[in-house]
């Protein structure tokens, strides 16, 4: 930078009017005071200005509750439960049932016509739901389809008067919140519907969590707050101060049973793709690479000898898969997916997992202490697995069947000669199949008393089915013959 300087030497003294000269003077004057004589006439903030700021930051909070709460809906998860009489110091069934509340929690309108996204464990343990807006209306919903690996759920309001248009809540960018960010839950803890907790973002890529019933292959990418979450404030949403969902609420870390200040949400990012893909597939399509990661800790990284801010570390390369395919290498650190700064396995984990298969990604890598880009195309994680296990998956049934091969006719053992047909391997947990009673070891030899010999006509006749209507497969379980209606809404 070059600097200008003016001298003006002792044609000051004549050519400049006194007025000036002491204009000059003064403002030399001020510019060599010492900054003390500046601080002394600069007024600290009053209890007026401190009490201005705290109110700006209530009407912040105002906004967001006021643009929100429509959107924010009550579930009433419902269950046929048996009537019970007493008799005496006994009590016994009369041989009537009545739907019951077995559960409860929120949900956000995330679309006009009345798609809800909320969490899986809130709709699971009913057999019918009921969803209350905050206007006290009430309508029946139906569960379109639900993800127990990330605990979400896609929820739709059923027989809405003809074109009402739902209030919805805007969806924002999880990846753009930073720790330390303003956060509003909006929710039912405990019933009490339209609750406004605030706080801040305590974290971010937070695994590892305890949830009850969750399995170990669950999907855990956090965002952490110590805005008030408590039980009935799971699936609503989790809000910035632009009143955007961020994330939505799913769990608490507690010894008594209420909030105590860590709460956890799953980031919007995760929870738009699963709805995505509930609402075009009816099921989640889970993206895969054919990689295997290992956390790096900053000891691993310092034995690996390179200075990063951090990375995931491949520790295997599945062979013909699209990662081997593109070139990728035991010991590569993975930087970055998509532009995405990855530091921790659950965050790279998840962030495939929910990408669409077909899509051509791009991970940053250092190899070798030096910067690299490599493309991978997604593959389908459910159509891998399935192949890996000799069978084919159905979008339709939501698992995975074998052809009864010789192979398999020897595992089942003695009695199993002349059968043909398909073996259920493996079930989704939230799949039509599970959701009708299949469980995985079943053989099913026909649909609709057409014959099933193998998992392409399995396939093939669920394909041309009216799901809605339903089909009625003929089943054999532990050597016994049955059969078990399977239909979709």
């Amino acid at each position: 930078m070059t600097s200008t300087t003016a001298s003006f030497g002792s044609r000051l003294k004549c050519k400049f009017p006194v007025f000036v000269m002491a204009a000059f003077v003064a403002i030399t004057s001020a510019a060599i005071l010492p900054q003390s004589t500046f601080a002394q006439n600069s007024a600290a903030p009053t209890a007026a200005d401190d009490l201005q700021s705290a109110r700006a930051l209530s009407r912040a909070f105002q906004r967001v509750a006021k643009q929100a709460e429509p959107a924010v809906v009550h579930i009433t998860a419902m269950r046929r439960v048996p009537v019970m009489q007493n008799d005496g110091f006994f009590s016994r069934p009369t041989g009537q049932t009545v739907n019951q509340p077995v559960g409860f929690g929120s949900g956000v309108i995330v679309d006009s016509s009345g798609v809800i996204l909320t969490n899986n464990h809130v709709v699971e343990v009913g057999e019918s739901h009921r969803a209350k807006l905050t206007d006290g209306r009430e309508f029946d919903a139906v569960v379109v389809g639900r993800d127990p690996l990330t605990d979400l759920a896609v929820v739709r309001i059923k027989d809405a008067p003809p074109n009402e248009v739902f209030p919805t809540a805007a969806m924002g960018d999880s990846d753009s919140v930073e720790v330390g960010d303003w956060v509003i839950a909006i929710g039912s803890p405990f019933g009490f519907a339209n609750t406004v907790t605030t706080g801040i973002v305590s974290a971010k890529s937070r695994s590892g969590v305890a949830l009850p019933g969750a399995s170990r292959d669950m999907y855990q990418d956090f965002i952490q707050t110590d805005a008030a979450i408590n039980p009935g404030n799971s699936g609503g949403p989790l809000l910035d101060l632009e009143g955007r969902v961020v994330g939505i609420n799913s769990a608490i870390a507690t010894r008594a049973g209420g909030s105590e200040g860590i709460g956890f949400a799953i980031p919007m990012q995760i929870a738009k793709a699963v709805m995505d893909s509930i609402l075009k597939s009816g099921r989640v399509v889970r993206g895969w690479v054919g990689l295997e990661f290992e956390e790096l800790t900053s000891a691993r990284l310092k034995q690996l000898g390179v200075t990063s801010e951090g990375g995931v570390l491949v520790s295997r390369v599945v062979d013909d898969g699209p990662a081997s395919a593109a070139g990728f290498q035991p010991g590569d650190i993975i930087t970055r997916y998509n532009a995405r700064p990855m530091t921790r396995f659950s965050t790279l984990r998840a962030a495939i997992a929910v990408t669409a298969p077909g899509t051509k990604s791009t991970f940053d890598i250092l190899r070798e202490g030096k910067s690299k880009k490599i493309s991978v195309q997604i593959a389908d994680w459910s159509s891998n697995e399935a192949q890996s296990m000799g069978g084919q998956y159905s979008d339709r049934f939501g698992g995975i069947v074998r052809t009864i091969d010789p192979e398999v006719r020897r595992l089942l053992g003695r009695g199993f000669g002349g059968i043909r047909g398909v073996i259920v391997q493996k079930l989704d947990l939230a799949g039509p199949g599970a959701g009708s009673g299949f469980e995985e070891g079943d053989i099913i030899v026909a649909i609709d008393e057409s014959p099933t010999r193998t998992a392409e006509e399995f396939a093939a006749i669920l394909d041309k089915a009216d799901m809605k209507q339903g089909v009625k497969m003929s089943v054999i379980r532990n050597r016994i013959r049955g059969s078990i209606d399977l239909r979709t809404e």
